[in-house]
């Protein structure tokens, strides 16, 4: 009986083995879609939106740019704004389009956006939040990156100093430069918390990134609404989406676009302060 079983079971593996076979999808039937990521601040030369082309699944390299869309942005005090096709003609601006008239936002206004690419519309709106004030900037040896071989005498962390109000629900976006690089811990890293995170006060929050003595750092602190906070979360999943057994499975983060457009387009209060690590 238990020789009779032993067969069996070899059959089977046998069996499995025979009929293992590299399978690859045919996703050919997927078309290109238009990604838009565009940003309207209270802050001059940060207004921009860059148009590109989803990619095949098993294409790499760079999004494919688009050069010939039709943009502009208004608000809801009438007032529009045209954007053109990389004016600086800098090469590595190819699908990044810029104010044809400089021009900045409004804290408590409505922006549209509207992007027009082969004929198809697409348009998004956002709502232009308050951003608290960083009131200062300190930093201090992280001892655990001080012991890492890797950190190459990057081991210092900035402290992040503000108050953050709590008659409002608030949401924010933070970006940190080192020598004018934005860098990340992580190429996947999305820095982002609502207020509940933070707290009242935000008292020396250390910063996800690591900067050595002479460092020039930088930490923008950018409000963004609701509706980019779930965009920002979604991304982040979808990212850091390991394709395991019990892991979600991977779809496009919500936005605020129509027509199918992946991206999104975000009006934000912008607030930023620079410090001079020191030993």
């Amino acid at each position: 009986m238990q020789a009779n079983a032993f067969i069996l079971l070899l059959v089977a593996v046998f069996s499995l083995i025979a009929c293992e076979k590299t399978v690859i999808l045919d996703i050919s039937q997927n078309q290109p879609r238009v990604i838009i990521e565009g940003q309207v601040t209270n802050q001059p030369g940060y207004q921009y939106v860059k148009v590109t082309r989803s990619s095949g699944f098993y294409e790499t390299g760079a999004s494919p740019r688009v050069e010939n869309a039709s943009i502009f942005v208004s608000d809801d005090a009438g007032n529009t704004y045209d954007f053109i096709h990389n004016p600086g003609g800098d090469a590595d601006s190819a699908g990044y389009y810029r104010p044809a008239n400089p021009f900045v936002g409004t804290v408590g206004r409505a922006y549209h956006l509207s992007v027009q690419v082969d004929e198809q519309l697409y348009e998004a709106n956002d709502l232009l939040t308050p951003v608290t004030k960083i009131d200062s900037l300190s930093s201090q040896i992280n001892e655990d990156e001080q012991d890492d071989p890797d950190k190459v005498g990057k081991f210092y962390e900035v402290l992040m100093f503000a108050k953050e109000p709590q008659n409002t629900t608030d949401y924010y976006l933070f970006k940190f430069y080192r020598n004018d690089s934005l860098t990340f811990d992580f190429d996947t890293d999305i820095y982002y918390a609502d207020d509940e995170l933070l707290g009242e006060n935000i008292d020396g929050v250390p910063s996800p990134v690591f900067y050595a003595p002479g460092d020039l750092a930088r930490v923008e602190m950018y409000s963004i609404s609701r509706e980019a906070y779930v965009f920002y979360n979604d991304l982040q999943q979808l990212l850091n989406n390991d394709g395991g057994l019990f892991g979600q499975p991977p779809s496009n983060s919500r936005s605020n676009l129509t027509n199918g457009a992946l991206g999104y387009f975000q009006a934000s209060a912008l607030n930023m302060k620079e410090i001079v690590v020191k030993e």
